[in-house]
This record gives structure tokens, sequence and C-alpha cells, in this order.
């Protein structure tokens, strides 16, 4: 290993849908595995790192870079990586970065589209019941990963449709040429509300490449199956990611069901909804009693 070397990397992220594990070596992929099973993860994550690096034949303790997928997404999911992450890095030297899940999924579009500069991708994430993250993206092409054109935000897939209609029109960002006028859309929250996003079919780019619309706005492309991201794309997060010697944050978005339904909750505990409310508060506040 050069004295250049970014050495042993691990990749995780369980936000939605499939638990990914990923080891590279100076970025090149070791080996994957994806869990289609997110509702055992918790179960799964430990015993499958520990018989992977087994077969690999690497200590837990020697990864020098560990790139976690931090939300938005599942909480249990979101919780689980970063605790693993946190774990693992106590016990060796591994610097830890943050990905962004709504970043993965645009910038698996760019990957497997080979979308260039200049085509815009929004990602709708299923949150609740009539309710989506909604993001949007600029590609600058399969070398780079998708670029944030706004915060991700929680909305209804109505909005998100607005949102996505209004974008087929709107001012371009600067540097972008106006040819570059395409949208894309991925994600979750485009399968699960398939319905809502029907009218985005009759924007679809004809068969011959031309635009059919006589609304002068640009064609719309959904991608239906893009609903996790790809190993690629979460390499090449990892490789532009932001390393530190600090315990990643999580991003969540909305609101936990648990903290919304105390006052319900309360009375199987024997509290009032806010003695419950009081004592979740002191919880979250007070200091650890421990440094770890």
């Amino acid at each position: 290993m050069s004295a250049y070397s970014t050495g042993l990397e691990l990749i995780l992220n369980a936000a939605e849908g499939v638990l990914q594990i990923v080891v590279t070596d100076d970025e090149k992929p070791l080996c994957s595995q994806q869990w289609h099973r997110a509702d055992r993860a918790t179960e799964i994550l430990a015993p499958a790192l520990e018989n992977l690096c087994a077969a690999l034949d690497i200590k837990p303790n020697s990864f020098r870079r560990m790139a976690c997928v931090r939300g938005p997404g599942s909480f249990t999911g979101i919780r689980l990586v970063l605790a693993t992450a946190a774990a693992l890095r106590r016990t060796g030297n591994a610097q830890v970065a943050g990905l962004d899940y709504m970043q993965a999924l645009a910038t698996t579009a760019v990957l497997r589209a080979q979308l260039l500069f200049g085509t815009t991708i929004w990602v709708l994430t299923h949150a609740r019941r009539n309710l989506v993250h909604c993001q949007s993206f600029l590609s600058y092409g399969p070398m780079i990963p998708a670029q944030a054109l706004a915060p991700v935000d929680l909305c209804t897939p109505q909005e998100a449709l607005d949102r996505i209609l209004a974008s087929r029109t709107a001012p371009l960002p600067a540097g972008v040429p106006e040819g570059s006028r395409v949208v894309w859309v991925c994600g979750s929250g485009l399968e699960r509300n398939a319905a809502v996003f029907s009218p985005l079919d009759l924007l679809r780019p004809s068969p011959d490449g031309t635009q059919h619309q006589t609304d002068g706005g640009a064609p719309v492309t959904t991608l239906d199956d893009l609903t996790i991201p790809d190993i690629n794309a979460l390499c090449l997060l990892a490789r532009h990611g932001d390393y530190a010697d600090a315990d990643i944050e999580p991003l969540y978005v909305r609101p936990c069901d648990a903290v919304e339904n105390l006052a319900q909750l309360a009375p199987r505990l024997g509290l009032t909804g806010e003695e419950a409310t009081t004592t979740l508060e002191h919880m979250l506040q007070r200091p650890p009693k421990s440094d770890i």
C-alpha cells in the first residue's frame, strides 16, 4: 500500500429497503453484499461484517475510512449503520464520512443513463403515507456525483409533481446551455405514488429523441425501477466524501412517529402526555454519563 493509498474502506447503507455493504481497497472494490431484508438488517449487519472480514482476511479495526449513508430514510436503518461505524471508529483509526441518500439515487441515475452536464434529476423517496422526500439535482456527468439544486424537503406527492412540472420551464442554472433542458425522475416515492405521477408519462421524449410537447417544456423520463442506489454510485460518493475523526450526524427530515404520537402512547407508561413530553425533553438534553 502506497503512502497515498486510501487503504481499506467500508461503505454502509440501510436507509431504505436494502442493506448494502461494500469493502474497497484504495477505492478498488473488493466485495459487496446487498441484503433485501431491511426488516432484519439489525440481525444481519454484524454477522455479515464478521464473515466478510474473515473471508477477506482483514480485521474490523483495519479500515482506514468508513462512509455511511446518513439519511434521509428509515430511522432504524440510519441508526444501525451510524452506530456500527461509531463503534468501529473507536476500535481503530478510521475516519468517517456521511453520505446523502438522495444524492446516491441521483448519482445512480447519472451513471445508469450516462447523463450529461445540465440534466436535472428529481429524487422522490417514500417518507410515509401521502408524504415524500423531494429534492432536485444537477448532473455534472458520470465522473462527478450529482449536485443538489435545493435542500431536501418533505411534501405531498402532488406538491412534488407540481415542482417537477414547473422545473420544465424554469430558468436553467448558471452555465447550463439551453439544449440541456432535460428532466429525469426516480425513487421509491415515484413508484409508490404511481397514480399521482402518471401525468409524467405524457411528457416522455418521443422514440426518435425529439420532443412532442407543445408547451416548450423539457421532456421527462421516469426511472420507475430506480429505488435503491447502485454500488458504483455509493463508491463514487465515498470517493468524494468529507472524512473526519468524528461520529456522523444522522439526517432526519420527517418527524419521528413515536414523538408525534407521544400523547397517545403516554398512558401505556402510566404518564400523562405532558409528563411524557417533559421526560423525553430531559432525556434528550441531559449530558452522557460516559465518553462512548
